[in-house]
């Protein structure tokens, strides 16, 4: 079997590189032979197919375009397998003569290898240069230090390319080949057919035992631009064929979720979620069992406990933060598999599928029923294909009611445990028998709001004396504390002066300021943010007038209100606006006024509501004494094409308003 799939490999290979055939009723594209022979020019057929793929005026927004894109992967029964891939990329700008210099390609060394087959450029002339194995370097692939991570088996070959030119064409066929699988028996694939570039032609072909038959789904493709065909050979093997024309790049937006929800691709895999499950449960089960070390750390971490959910906090802070975030080589399939917890207890220190199996063992320790979920907090994981969408691993547990409690171990800084951040994201329990794929759920902006009150005073010179209280819960609190962990208290008065005087008045000086807890990592209390300030001639006296303006009202306070101003740029919007969490804030300040004053006039109360937020903003007096009150709630963690519009409009609206103007009239005065 292994002899034929070499055979078979090299042969999808060879079509690669030479002739890309009909199938079914698709439109077959014909190459001539291309040898992979050295030669000095391309064939004719090449340079037309270059040609006809276009420039810079047919395409205004993009850098390159694929001209051909082939990909084809042999599946052994195991779970092994073998790839080969074939491409021809014109490029049309300048950009993209620097961008394409150097390319790398990344891979695990315990997981795979990777073959150059050959890589050469075609100039416009049909002249053809070629890179040796001189011009390919093997790297030690640094990309994840900056987050701790540091595997010597990750790797990156790069190959170094001549001298590029607006028009040239690079040719490169790969083949890469697995040495494990992650999941043993599991055969998982994905086909990409749209980028951020355009794409002329691609094809897919997927080869399996006659035994397997693959779950797919074809994503993003409202067209039906990718065709498919199936077929048997020699009774022994299942060959999966799609193909596809003219495929537009993506335009990407600000502030979307990742542009990999919305491209035209195939997943395909021979599992099902609940064996995924299982899978991961078996292959994590041996390295999750603990020792006595392990068990005296939970029983101190308890002993002050008055209920459930403190012992299960108290435990869950502790793998937060205690446990470093820091991956070293320990043993194989890294991507997956949990290190012995108690190596990891004993070293201290582990990536997220390390903190999350010592955190599952150390609740299940304590009484509480516990297992590792793999999660992906960044992309959207597809439901109709149970293959490899995760990036990430977190922990459930139950406690003696039964209550479903959801902790991420590598976050050092939610008071929650689970930060907001993973609202309606895929979760997979990995437990015996398995568990179905299913979706968090989105919480109430109420549980992630800030509040933020202000007691003040006009004195009767003008002068403002105010005194503002910040807190917060959920996502608001974990703001807080992301900012003002990275400041010295001397910096932290400083933002607040500058933030001040650029939001609310020029003049104005901070007084006092206090931040609470201490230190701010302690997740058993709320951050507290205390201000107190003056604004010399506040308050402006015209004639039998003084008109006064709430500066909790300009939104100075209100970091989070700050960030949302800078989401409605675009006008309308072809994706999502990704918030990626509900949120909200409170405002309320009571403003004492000097005597002799009444009202002449309130700024408007204004009530929005629709499906993406919620704004009221009132203004109310009361003797000598206005009371200005706001809020505003994000109601969805992703907001529409179709509901922003509305989220738009409210975000200008609660901006126009904060520069409303507080009129009073001098008794006995103008009226």
């Amino acid at each position: 079997m292994r002899q034929l799939a070499r055979i078979l490999i090299l042969m999808s290979l060879a079509l690669a590189l030479a002739i890309i055939s009909s199938c079914g009723a698709s439109r077959g594209l014909s190459i001539d032979r291309w040898s992979i022979e050295p030669m000095e020019r391309a064939p004719d057929l090449i340079m037309q197919l270059i040609e006809n793929a276009g420039d810079r005026t047919d395409w205004p927004n993009a850098h390159t375009v694929t001209v051909v894109d082939f990909d084809s992967t042999f599946f052994y029964p195991d779970g092994n397998q073998v790839s080969a891939h074939y491409s021809l990329i014109k490029l049309m700008t300048m950009k993209s003569t620097k961008d394409y210099g150097t390319i790398p390609l990344a891979y695990d060394t315990q997981q795979m290898t990777i073959d150059i087959v050959y890589v050469r450029v075609i100039y416009p002339d049909s002249s053809v240069a070629y890179v040796t194995e001189d011009d390919i370097t093997d790297e030690t692939m640094d990309t994840y230090a900056g987050m701790d991570i540091y595997w010597s088996n990750l790797r990156q070959k790069v190959i170094h390319l001549p001298e590029l030119q607006v028009g040239c064409a690079i040719e490169f066929a790969l083949r890469i080949e697995t040495v494990q699988p992650m999941l043993d028996d599991m055969m998982d694939a994905r086909f990409g057919f749209q980028s951020s570039e355009p794409i002329m032609r691609t094809e897919s072909k997927l080869v399996v035992p006659i035994s397997e038959t693959m779950n797919w789904k074809v994503f993003n493709d409202p067209e039906g631009k990718v065709q498919f065909a199936e077929k048997t050979v020699k009774d022994s093997l299942r060959v999966y064929h799609w193909w596809g024309e003219g495929f537009e790049p993506l335009v990407s937006e600000d502030a979307m979720p990742d542009a990999g929800e919305f491209l035209t691709k195939v997943l395909a895999s021979n599992t099902t979620w609940e064996e995924y499950s299982q899978r991961v449960y078996e292959l994590s089960k041996p390295n999750m069992v603990a020792d006595d070390a392990i068990r005296e750390t939970v029983a101190d971490l308890m002993k002050d406990a008055e209920s459930d959910y403190d012992s299960i906090r108290s435990i869950a802070i502790y793998a937060a933060q205690v446990i470093r975030y820091i991956g070293i080589s320990l043993g194989d399939k890294e991507g997956i598999t949990p290190h012995d917890v108690r190596k990891t207890f004993q070293a201290q220190s582990g990536v997220c599928k390390d903190k999350s199996a010592l955190l599952a063992v150390m609740l299940n320790e304590a009484g509480f029923e516990s297992y590792v979920a793999l999660s992906n907090p960044m992309q959207h994981v597809f439901y109709d294909v149970a293959s490899n969408q995760f990036n990430h691993m977190i922990v459930v547990a139950y406690d003696r009611a039964g209550n479903e409690i959801w902790m991420d171990p590598t976050d050092a800084l939610s008071m929650d445990l689970l930060p907001a951040y993973h609202m309606n994201k895929a979760v997979l329990i990995c437990k015996e028998g398995g568990d179905d794929l299913r979706y968090l759920p989105v919480l109430p902006p109420e549980t992630q709001s800030g509040s933020i009150t202000a007691e003040s005073r006009i004195e009767p010179n003008g002068d403002y004396i105010g005194k503002v209280t910040i807190t917060g819960k959920g996502i608001y609190d974990q703001l807080l504390r992301l900012i003002f962990q990275q400041m010295e208290a001397t910096q932290q008065q400083r933002f607040w002066t500058e933030m001040i005087k650029q939001q609310v008045h020029p003049s104005a000086r901070l007084t006092d300021y206090s931040i609470s807890p201490s230190p701010i990592e302690n997740l058993w209390e709320a951050v507290i943010i205390e201000i107190e300030y003056e604004i010399p001639d506040y308050a402006i006296v015209a004639g039998d007038y003084l008109l006064v303006r709430s500066p909790l009202a300009t939104g100075a306070f209100d970091i989070m209100g700050l960030v949302l101003g800078q989401t409605v740029g675009l006008a309308e919007r072809n994706y999502p606006l990704n918030i990626q969490f509900t949120l909200g804030s409170e405002s309320r300040e009571t403003i004492t006024l000097p005597g002799g004053y009444t009202s002449k006039s309130l700024p408007e109360i204004v009530r929005m509501d629709n499906d993406a937020a919620e704004f009221f903003v009132d203004y109310t007096i009361d003797g000598n004494t206005i009371t200005y009150e706001s809020s505003f709630n994000v109601k969805q963690p992703q907001i529409p094409p179709e509901d922003y519009p509305d989220y738009r409009n409210t975000i200008r609206k609660s901006s126009a308003v904060s520069q409303g103007m507080i009129i009073l009239t001098e008794e006995g005065g103008a009226l």
